[in-house]
């Protein structure tokens, strides 16, 4: 007689907040303004138990750390012809730098940023992991998603090369 057994799941949940500026390009009204906000992010993982590594983690917390120092005390602007002078301008002012701007394809909306979220998270997953990501733009006001990250298997690819080529003829 073959059992269904449920594989046996756990997860992990963290929170991490920063503060950034932004501004959304054609919208009607203050946000088309440069203004800021102090971010709230909550992220939940969910994996295998089998997936526990030999320390005991499914997943290290200190990932979060990436997206928080990716975004802290930064000016958060899609990247387009509107914004060149404001990046221009921020790039030389006297706390500029190449890293004083993240910039987006889209604008920095909380739902946009949900993404970039997840782009950072995914780098270099080894698992299968089930994400939830919160983005809290104001205390009562946020975007959620819910993504899977699928690791990236690599293969060992060798084109043929001549002399292998002969050997088959």
């Amino acid at each position: 007689m073959q059992t269904n057994k449920k594989e046996e799941m756990i997860k992990l949940k963290v929170k991490t907040d920063f503060d950034s500026a932004h501004r959304l390009v054609g919208y009607k009204g203050k946000c088309n303004n440069l203004h800021g906000h102090m971010w709230v992010i909550k992220v939940e993982i969910e994996g295998k138990k089998k997936d526990i590594n030999e320390i005991g983690m499914l997943w290290d917390f200190i990932n979060l750390k990436k997206v928080r120092e990716s975004f802290d005390h930064k000016t958060i602007l899609k990247d387009c012809k509107e914004n060149r002078d404001l990046i221009v301008y921020l790039r030389k002012t006297r706390f500029g730098s190449e890293d004083n701007v993240y910039l987006m394809k889209k604008n920095p909306t909380a739902e946009n940023l949900c993404y970039e979220v997840f782009n950072i998270l995914k780098e270099g997953g080894e698992l299968i992991l089930n994400l939830k990501i919160r983005v809290y733009e104001t205390p009562t006001s946020y975007a959620e998603i819910e993504k899977t990250i699928h690791p990236i298997i690599k293969t060992k690819f060798k084109p043929f090369v001549d002399e292998e080529v002969k050997k088959l003829e």
